[in-house]
C-alpha cells in the first residue's frame, strides 16, 4: 500500500474482490430481469423524467358519400409524463481495529468486510424486489389494529425480525408519536400480529409501516413500482380520469370476496385484453400460491411447455396466447392471490448510472462522527417507470396452491 491512505487502500481492495454488486442484485430479482435500463429520458438536472406518452389516436377517419364532406382532420394525442428518481442506499459499518488489520494482512481484511458486503447484497436484493411490486409509498404493511406493543397487520410478508418502522398517517403524512423508532421483535405469520419496541401510543387503524428512523423515513421516497404502474388513477402527473386510455386492465375472479380457481380462459382474456389496446403480454409474474396454481392447471389439462431458467436460476415456464409463449414466472416477492402480465418493453428502470459505491471523497469509506468506525455506502438514483400503461394488466383474487 505503498503511497496510499489505508482508507484508499481499503476501498481499492474491496473494489478489486467486489467490483460493482448491480449486476448480482439484478440477478436476484427475476422483475429486473425484465425491465430495461436507460437514461435517455433523464433531464439535464440530473432528477426528473420527461418523456411523451400517447393518450389519443387520430379520430380523422371514416367513410363518405360522392361530394360529402371529408372527416375532419385529426392527430394522435400526446401527454407529457414526468416522474422523478428516487435516492436508495444501501450501507455498511466495520470497526477501527478491522482497518488497521487491512493495512497488515491484506486477506484477513477481506474475510471479515465479506461477511458485511455478502449480507449488504442479500438485503438489498429482498428490498428492490419489494419496490419492484411496490405503490411507491415505501409501506412495509398497514396498520389493523393495536394492542399494548403487538401490533396486527394487513401482511406480515415484508416484515423481518429487528426491522426499524416507523407509522405513518396516510391522511397526512405525518409521522406518529413524533417519528418513535419501533424495533420488531417477534412475527406472528398466522395471526399477522408483530410485537415491537417503542413508543406507538399514537398509533392508530389505517396507520402505514414504513423503513425509518426519529429523523428520516422512507414515505413516499421508493420506486414507483407495478401496484401504482398496473392500475388506474394517477400515474406520472397523467390522471387516468381525464385520459381514460392511461389505464390499466385490472380484474378479478375472486367471488364473494372468496378467490377464484385460475383458468387458462381467464388467462387467455387478460392477455387478449392488453393485446386490444396494442400491448404485446410477454412475461406474465406471480407469487409461488399462484405459480402453483399454474402449475396444477397444466397437469389438468395435460399441457406442459418447455421451462426456462433466468440468470438468476429462477424457473418459469411458458403459457401460450394469441399464437406467442409469454413466460409464466414465480416470484416470491409479488402480492399473494396476484398475477401481473407485463409489456416487458414497455417498463423501464430510468438511472444515469447503476449501483455504485460512493466514493466522492476519494474513498469509499468515510468515520461514522465520535466513533471508532468507519462506513461505506452504495447508492443509485433511480425510478421505475411506464411509456404506456395500457400494455399491462393484473388479475387478483386468484386461489394459490
Amino acid at each position: 500500500m505503498a503511497g496510499q491512505s489505508l482508507l484508499t487502500f481499503a476501498s481499492e481492495a474491496i473494489k478489486l474482490v467486489y467490483g460493482d454488486l448491480h449486476e448480482q442484485l439484478r440477478d436476484k430479482n427475476p422483475a429486473l430481469q425484465m425491465i430495461e435500463s436507460s437514461s435517455a429520458n433523464i433531464t439535464r438536472n440530473g432528477k426528473e423524467v420527461i418523456f411523451d406518452t400517447h393518450i389519443g389516436r387520430n379520430q380523422g377517419i371514416g367513410a363518405r358519400g360522392v361530394r360529402e364532406k371529408l372527416p375532419t382532420a385529426g392527430a394522435q394525442k400526446y401527454k407529457q409524463a414526468h416522474l422523478y428518481l428516487t435516492n436508495l442506499y444501501g450501507s455498511i459499518e466495520v470497526d477501527g481495529q478491522l482497518f488497521e488489520q487491512a493495512a497488515e494482512d491484506y486477506q484477513a481484511f477481506i474475510n471479515v468486510v465479506d461477511m458485511e458486503i455478502t449480507g449488504l447484497k442479500r438485503d438489498l436484493a429482498v428490498d428492490l424486489n419489494r419496490q419492484v411490486y411496490g405503490d411507491g409509498t415505501g409501506t412495509i404493511a398497514t396498520v389493523v389494529s393495536v394492542s399494548g406493543q403487538d401490533v396486527t397487520v394487513d401482511s406480515t410478508h415484508w416484515v423481518q425480525e429487528s426491522m426499524i418502522l416507523v407509522g405513518i398517517d396516510p391522511g397526512t403524512g405525518a409521522v406518529a408519536d413524533s417519528g418513535t423508532e419501533l424495533t420488531v421483535t417477534a412475527i406472528n405469520e398466522t395471526t399477522k400480529v408483530i410485537t415491537v419496541t417503542g413508543t406507538i401510543s399514537a398509533l392508530t387503524t389505517a396507520d402505514l409501516l414504513v423503513r425509518g428512523s426519529n429523523t428520516t423515513n422512507s414515505y413516499n421516497k421508493e420506486w414507483t413500482g407495478l401496484a401504482a404502474i398496473v392500475g388506474a388513477g394517477e400515474l406520472h402527473e397523467i390522471d387516468a380520469a381525464d385520459y381514460p386510455t392511461w389505464q390499466s386492465t385490472v380484474t378479478s375472479i375472486a367471488s364473494g370476496g372468496t378467490p377464484g380457481t385460475l383458468t387458462e380462459l381467464a388467462l387467455i382474456n387478460l392477455v387478449q385484453s392488453v393485446d386490444k389496446k396494442g400491448g404485446d403480454v410477454d412475461v406474465m409474474l406471480a407469487s409461488p400460491g399462484v405459480f402453483n396454481a399454474y402449475w396444477n392447471l397444466l397437469q389438468g389439462l395435460r399441457q406442459f411447455t418447455n421451462g426456462a431458467t433466468l440468470t438468476g436460476g429462477q424457473r418459469a415456464f411458458s403459457f401460450d396466447a394469441l399464437g406467442k409463449p409469454i413466460k409464466f414466472v414465480s416470484d416470491y416477492a409479488a402480492p399473494a392471490n396476484t398475477l401481473y402480465a407485463l409489456s416487458s418493453k414497455e417498463i423501464v428502470l430510468n438511472r444515469k448510472k447503476d449501483w455504485s459505491w460512493m466514493d466522492r471523497d476519494g474513498s469509499m469509506w468515510s468515520r461514522v462522527a465520535d466513533t471508532d468506525a468507519y462506513e461505506a455506502r452504495y447508492f443509485q438514483y433511480s425510478q421505475l417507470g411506464t411509456y404506456r400503461r395500457n400494455a399491462h394488466a393484473v388479475m387478483t383474487g386468484i386461489a394459490e396452491l
